[in-house]
C-alpha cells in the first residue's frame, strides 16, 4: 500500500502546479484543478484532485484544498483520504468545480449496461470542511424500457428527493427524511456512496 504523499518542506506554494509537483509520483497532466473562493475572503483558492502513480499499474487519488493568503501564496487547508484508482479507466473522478463557495466533485462508474455518476458537495461549514450535499444518478442502459434514477441528498437538513423515469415518460418523485450525520472532507474516499445515509 502506497503511503500518503509527503509535501515539500515549504507549507506555502506559488500555484496549483507548484503544489502538485511537490508530491512524489504525482501526475500533473492527470490531476484535476479548480479555482474559486472557498472561504469568503474574495481570494481565489484551489481544489485539486492529485493522481499519483508510485509504480506501474498502481494509482491513487487524493483531494486537496489550498487556501490563498494575502501574500498571494497558497497553503494546504485539508486533504481527503488517499484512495486507490479502481478498474481500468471505468471509475473515478471526472470533474471538479468550485461554485458558490463549495467544491463539487463528480465520480463516474461505468459498466456495459449501467452508468452511475455521483457528485459530492463539500463546504467550509461552521469551521469544518464537510459534506453538505450529494447527488447520485443511475442509468440502466440495457433495460427496456430504459430506466434512469436520481437521488438528491441534503446532508444538512436530512432530506432526500428521489426520481425515477422510464424512457421519456413523466418522472415520479419521492420525498424521504433521514437523520443528518456529519461527514468530513478529510474522510472522503472517492466512493460514490460516501455520505449516503441509512434510511
Amino acid at each position: 500500500m502506497w503511503c500518503s504523499p509527503t509535501f515539500a518542506t515549504s507549507n506555502n506554494y506559488e500555484n496549483a502546479e507548484d503544489f502538485i509537483n511537490s508530491i512524489p509520483h504525482a501526475k500533473l497532466a492527470e490531476s484535476l484543478i479548480s479555482e474559486g473562493d472557498l472561504n469568503g475572503d474574495k481570494l481565489e483558492d484551489f481544489a485539486i484532485v492529485v493522481k499519483t502513480s508510485p509504480q506501474e499499474f498502481e494509482s491513487y487519488n487524493q483531494l486537496h484544498v489550498l487556501i490563498r493568503d494575502k501574500s498571494g501564496k497558497y497553503f494546504p487547508a485539508v486533504s481527503s483520504q488517499e484512495s486507490p484508482v479502481a478498474g481500468m479507466g471505468c471509475c473515478g473522478p471526472e470533474n471538479i468545480e468550485i461554485k458558490l463557495g463549495s467544491i463539487f466533485i463528480q465520480n463516474n462508474a461505468k459498466t456495459a449496461c449501467e452508468i452511475e455518476a455521483a457528485t459530492h458537495q463539500f463546504k467550509l461549514y461552521k469551521n469544518s470542511w464537510r459534506l453538505i450535499g450529494l447527488k447520485i444518478f443511475n442509468y440502466q442502459l440495457c433495460e427496456d424500457p430504459q430506466l434512469s434514477e436520481a437521488r438528491d441528498f441534503n446532508i444538512l437538513t436530512g432530506k432526500i428527493i428521489e426520481s425515477r423515469q422510464l424512457d421519456d415518460n413523466t418522472k415520479k418523485y419521492t420525498h424521504i427524511q433521514f437523520t443528518p450525520r456529519v461527514f468530513l472532507l478529510k474522510n472522503y474516499d472517492f466512493f460514490n456512496g460516501f455520505g449516503v445515509p441509512e434510511t
